[in-house]
């Protein structure tokens, strides 16, 4: 495992604007709440935007937004997200003591993803956009992508934490376990988040105990949920977990396979959980039909080394697309060799601009750096189209 630290500063000055948005877009002429928008560059309205979105859960690990290098070819816009909104906060605990059922409501990706379409109609009208996520902000921009595929002329979805087909189709887990050092649950979610081995050629090297003191000694650093002790506070990030817990546990068939190591998410999400089993609420998961819906270009891009998310869910996730790329890289998911290879930065902005020669130029220079992942061992894996 290699661990990496890095400091980027994003050379435009951050210019933050609100936007009114439904404090519950199920409600008719539901009040307004202010949701906060930084634009990371100097917008031009003739250019083609680019949303990004912070995500709670994103932010208990390296802000993948932080990391990269954006050009001067389109707008990037960081939607923070209505997590931050007071209003909402002070109405969750009106009685004294957090409503959960009412958290959900308010916090969900539904709720999220109709903020995101109230902002792109007022800042860019009837133009599309385009749609940059990574992780679990990645899943919520898909759940955008499947309400309004009319909008959105392409996609670049980078490590999408997509728990239900991991779950649904029985792909293995990490099932991270060692029997010389004692990590929590916690620790264990959080070696399998900065984690980068090839589980089926490199195991026996890259578990040592060498590599496992080197991340106990950086987790204060690289933070993520073994740090972070103080979620019952923080309800905006305990809604997300429960929508990923929920994702991957199938709660509602108790013969599912699971992921034994990310119980803990289901673990952290508990008052949710017990307000869910006494209530019964609705809740929002991706509906896949939607996404067959989507004219524009998907480009999926997956760490083929990956210990949250078993990467043949990629390639399933890519079907549902009738225009995509899928590109696998010999990385983790938080991706620490890529985001220091300038090849990879240089290919998400040829990702990003349409641009096919910067694809192919990029391409190849991480292909001859031995960067791209082509086959599992059981055979041939589709190997991205020529751009």
């Amino acid at each position: 495992m290699r661990l990496v630290l890095f400091f980027v500063f994003v050379s435009a000055s951050l210019q933050a604007q609100s936007f009114l948005v439904p404090y519950n877009h199920l409600l008719p002429d539901s009040r307004k709440i202010e949701i906060q928008v930084e634009f990371l560059n100097n917008f031009d309205s003739e250019k083609e935007t680019v949303f990004l979105l912070e995500d709670a859960f994103d932010e208990l690990y390296l802000p993948f937004y932080e990391l990269l290098d954006f050009s001067e070819s389109s707008n990037f816009v960081l939607i923070k997200g209505r997590k931050d909104n007071e209003e909402l906060k002070r109405g969750v605990v009106l009685s004294g003591s957090p409503d959960y059922q009412l958290a959900y409501k308010l916090y969900n990706q539904d709720q999220v993803a109709r903020d995101i379409e109230v902002i792109r109609q007022e800042l860019i009208g009837d133009k599309h956009v385009i749609l940059l996520g990574y992780s679990s902000a990645a899943m919520v921009l898909q759940h955008y992508l499947s309400i309004y595929p009319q909008n959105v002329s392409r996609m670049i979805s980078v490590n999408p934490l997509v728990f239900d087909i991991q779950k649904n189709l029985s792909f293995p887990s990490s099932g991270l376990s060692f029997s010389d050092l004692k990590l929590s649950d916690e620790q264990k979610v959080d070696f399998s988040y900065y984690a980068n081995f090839d589980r089926e050629n490199q195991a026996g090297k890259s578990l040592s105990k060498e590599n496992l003191i080197g991340f106990l000694t950086f987790q204060h650093v690289l933070t993520g949920l073994a740090t972070n002790q103080d979620i019952a506070r923080n309800i905006p990030l305990m809604v997300r977990v429960f929508e990923h817990a929920i994702a991957l546990s199938g709660f509602q068939d108790s013969e599912q396979k699971i992921n034994p190591s990310l119980e803990v998410l289901k673990k952290m999400s508990g008052p949710l959980w017990s307000a869910y089993q006494s209530d019964n609420f609705d809740f929002y998961g991706t509906n896949y039909d939607g996404l067959l819906e989507f004219e524009g270009k998907m480009t999926l891009i997956g760490g083929a080394f990956d210990q949250l998310i078993f990467s043949k869910s990629y390639d399933v996730l890519a079907e549902y697309y009738s225009n995509c790329t899928l590109l696998l890289i010999k990385d983790g998911h938080a991706l620490q060799q890529a985001l220091s290879f300038p090849a990879f930065k240089e290919l998400l902005n040829a990702f990003i601009t349409n641009n096919t020669a910067g694809k192919i130029a990029a391409y190849k220079k991480m292909s001859d750096e031995n960067f791209i992942f082509e086959k599992y061992n059981e055979g041939d894996f589709k190997v991205p189209p020529l751009f």
